[in-house]
């Protein structure tokens, strides 16, 4: 008996070693062939304070002295770092690459955080101080913005307030009017359903009925319009993109445990102002060059909405560019693609060279 419990003991002991080794996360260095780190390198996981909030920021590029490039993710909530960094890594050789996670999303999520913090003019605000820092750091003057989906509304909203600061804006997914865009996407699902036959997802949606939504409703019709190809083009299952993700060396298993607190906590407290939002009435007018990428067949926002946006949106230079074999996820769907026209964004604005 002894020996059983001394031998379960080492089993416990081990798998508890096992858990915390791999809740470890680094971010590793740029190397030469030779395995020496390159010089003028940065590859950094960083705790940085924004709005009275610490939150992570990941920084990295093969040279300090490349454009500035930071993302801003979708959701509310989700944080797309470890995809980013499965999928688009690469960029990481022409910009200085910096990945952000929300006040209250991915790592910097915390479950003491004041979900009234969480508004579209506080996170706007969150990411202005983010560049500031930034700007100042690598001793630059203007930044490539890039953001998804949810991030889109703090990327106009900031590229509105602080223009100066913005070589080129390039949203992924614009969110025009998001109650328009989900109705939008209930009419197609039902008609994706029926034509494959799917009666169970017909059904579902049918008792889910048409928007406005509460946020458990908004959640099944996401999972419906996943399973019927409006999130990926190609489904791709969620083992895969799990293990992609686990795959990054700045990743680990407890960061999924924050990314669905954070992702379901930072819904509810956002909920009902995106319900109010309409980027048509809030900004007819940008300052910088605006590039709009969009997934030919994504139905999380509409590509109808963001087109008819943009041709009605001034600025000094603007152009839409399709993602034929995309959905919503149009960098993790074409990431070849999507590297390159943003490498080709950044040589028309000048900040890489022809």
């Amino acid at each position: 008996m002894r020996k059983a419990l001394v031998g379960v003991g080492i089993v416990v002991g081990a798998i508890a070693v096992v858990a915390v080794w791999t809740s470890r996360t680094s971010t590793p260095a740029f190397v030469d062939s030779q395995g020496d780190v390159v010089p003028e390198s940065v590859a950094e996981e960083r705790r940085v304070e924004l709005g009275g909030v610490e939150q992570y920021v990941l920084v990295r590029g093969r040279d300090r002295g490349a454009p500035l490039l930071v993302y801003v993710h979708g959701g509310p909530g989700g944080s797309e770092t470890a995809f980013l960094r499965a999928f688009n890594s690469e960029l990481e050789d022409a910009f200085v690459a910096v990945y952000w996670d929300q006040r209250g999303a991915g790592k910097s999520f915390d479950s003491g955080l004041d979900p009234g913090s969480l508004n579209i003019d506080r996170m706007s605000a969150d990411l202005g101080e983010l560049v500031d820092l930034l700007l100042k750091e690598f001793a630059q003057e203007r930044v490539l913005l890039v953001a998804h989906s949810w991030g889109t509304i703090l990327g106009l909203e900031y590229v509105a307030m602080r223009p100066e600061t913005v070589a080129a804006y390039i949203s992924i997914s614009q969110i025009v009017d998001w109650p328009e865009s989900d109705a939008e996407a209930y009419a197609w699902a039902l008609t994706a359903a029926r034509a494959a036959g799917d009666a169970e997802a017909l059904a579902e949606l049918e008792a889910l009925g048409p928007p406005p939504y509460s946020i458990d409703a908004l959640f099944t019709q996401r999972k419906l319009l996943n399973a019927l190809g409006g999130v990926f083009f190609e489904p791709q299952s969620n083992w895969q993109l799990l293990s992609k993700a686990l795959g990054t060396p700045e990743t680990a298993w407890p960061d999924f445990i924050s990314f669905v607190r954070g992702d379901v906590f930072s819904m509810e407290a956002l909920w009902p102002e995106l319900q109010r939002y309409d980027a048509r009435e809030r900004h007819a007018r940008l300052e910088v060059p605006t590039f709009f990428f969009v997934g030919r067949h994504d139905r999380v926002i509409s590509p109808r909405l963001s087109a008819e946006y943009l041709e009605a949106l001034g600025a000094p230079d603007k152009e839409i560019v399709w993602f034929e074999r995309s959905a919503h996820m149009l960098p993790f769907e074409e990431p070849e693609r999507f590297g390159d026209e943003v490498r080709r964004v950044a040589r028309a604005v000048g900040l890489l060279a022809p």
